[in-house]
Order: structure tokens, then sequence, then C-alpha cells
């Protein structure tokens, strides 16, 4: 009965997503929803994934997530936004299709950037610093500090997890902190550099 279920969920999730599809490039049309996609993407690769957060002073290194590459492309994704609502806006289009159009914008382009928002004043002010000696952390209200000689192994699994002499464990929740994969590997090749090699 379950099996039965669930294919049939499926399928009307199937037959919305198509109608979705349908419906969208016939209000925005192909190849505005092509450049207007790939831009977002390029976008986003190039203010969030090539900008770094490094920053080195008196032997102490801090990765502190910037927020303006954020905030850039935020403001890209809202021209883009504004952009499709001028294309919904026209008066040729029927009040359903209006409708269907704002509906999308909305969800994906509003809600996203409402939660973006959020998570960028959550989240400006969260680190990783390490020095010869400690490794500290801040994120949101949550923060440690960490002796690096007691840490024996250090890996990118769900975070920065790092291993202890006694075979604890403790993982750095990096997706609440605004990193970046660059920043990411970054914090792990320095931590990895700086643990004891006995």
């Amino acid at each position: 009965m379950k099996k039965n279920i669930t294919i049939v969920i499926t399928l009307v999730i199937g037959v919305l997503f198509c109608y979705l599809l349908f419906k969208v490039w016939n209000i925005f049309g192909f190849w505005t929803l092509m450049w207007t996609g790939i831009l977002a993407s390029i976008v986003n690769v190039l203010l969030g994934q090539l900008i770094g957060s490094r920053n080195e002073k008196n032997g102490l290194v801090t990765y502190n997530p910037k927020e303006w590459p954020k905030l850039l492309g935020m403001l890209v994704s809202l021209g883009i936004g504004y952009y499709l609502f001028t294309i919904v806006n026209k008066s040729e289009l029927s009040s359903y299709d209006r409708f269907f159009g704002l509906a999308y914008l909305i969800l994906l382009t509003a809600v996203p950037l409402m939660i973006a928002i959020y998570k960028l004043i959550r989240d400006r002010n969260d680190f990783i610093s390490l020095d010869d000696k400690f490794l500290k952390y801040r994120d949101n209200n949550e923060s440690g500090e960490f002796e690096i000689s007691l840490i024996i192994k250090v890996e990118l699994a769900g975070g920065i997890k790092l291993t202890f002499k006694d075979e604890t464990t403790f993982t750095i929740q990096t997706a609440n902190m605004n990193f970046n994969t660059k920043d990411l590997t970054g914090v792990l090749y320095e931590i990895k550099a700086k643990l004891p090699t006995e």
C-alpha cells in the first residue's frame, strides 16, 4: 500500500514539475531563463567561491568570511528578479500567467533572497583562527578553543572534524558560518600543517 502511495505521489510531483517547466518557459521564454540562470551562477561562483577570507597578523591566521561578496551576489539576484518581474508585468499576459509568474518569482527569488539576508546577518561574525598553539572558532553564540598539540587528525566531514589524542572528536559546523569551498580547504590545509608530526 505504501509503495503504491509513493508511486502516485512521485507521478503527481513529476507531472507538476513538467507543468511548471512548461509555464515558466511560456511566460519568460527559454533563452531568458538560460541567460539569467547562467549570469546568477557565474556571479555566485566569482563572488561566493573565488574571494577568500584569510587574514594573517602577528602569526595569527583568521578566516572570517567577508559579507560584501555575498551582498553583491544578492543585489545581482535582486536585479534579475526585477527584470523577470517586468516580463511578468506585461499587459499581454493573462491574469493566470501573471499570477503564476509572480508566484514563481516569490518562491525562487524573494524567499531565497530573504533567507540569504538572514543568514548573512546571523553568520557575519563567525570565524576560525589559529596560531602555533591554539585553534579557536566562533559560530554565532557558540565558541571554542583547542590546543593544537592535542589534535591528531583533521578532515572535512560535515564541517571541520577534529580528532584528539584521547580519541574524542569535535566538528566545527562550518555550514552555518558563511564559509565557501576555498576557505574550507584553506583552513583544513593550515590546521594540518600545524599538527604534531609524531
